[in-house]
């Protein structure tokens, strides 16, 4: 393989591992989702930065090597590099459907929470989510001793 080939496949190799781990990033936000934990969302989150900004520099660098048309045509269809990128693609597609997927997941998380809330506060006002995203609900005034949920 000649030296633009070897960069190229490197540069997918990278961009492969960016994906793979992705996955457990997403994989891991929607459980914290929905478990309510916080504190592994900030941690799925922060991991998610560094891994997009290692994929996008080698992004970058793909786009450069393949800038130049003639080599870009010459790489694309090498033996070694056409089932990189073909994976490559595939990947980013899955990556972008897991992605939006989460997306999904988060909203109906929050529209679920917001309803909630609002079902409560109309039998307990005062009930709120407190900076653990725990729910505080005031006691129950003894004139509404007797409701339940």
């Amino acid at each position: 393989m000649d030296r633009e080939a070897t960069s190229l496949a490197r540069l997918l190799e990278i961009e492969h591992d960016c994906c793979v781990r992705l996955f457990r990033v997403v994989d891991a936000e929607r459980t914290a989702v929905a478990r309510h934990d916080v504190a592994a969302l900030l941690e799925a989150v922060n991991e998610r930065e560094i891994v997009q900004a290692r994929w996008q520099r080698a992004s970058k660098s793909r786009a450069a090597c393949l800038a130049d048309h003639v080599v870009a045509a010459k790489l694309v269809n090498h033996s070694a590099i056409a089932p990189l990128l073909a994976r490559a693609r595939r990947e980013a597609a899955d990556l972008r459907r897991a992605q939006r997927i989460n997306a999904a997941v988060v909203q109906g998380a929050l529209a679920h929470a917001v309803e909630l809330l609002a079902a409560l506060r109309r039998n307990q006002p005062g009930s709120r989510y407190d900076d653990h995203a725990a729910l505080q609900a005031p006691v129950p005034s003894a004139s509404r001793a007797g409701w339940r949920a």
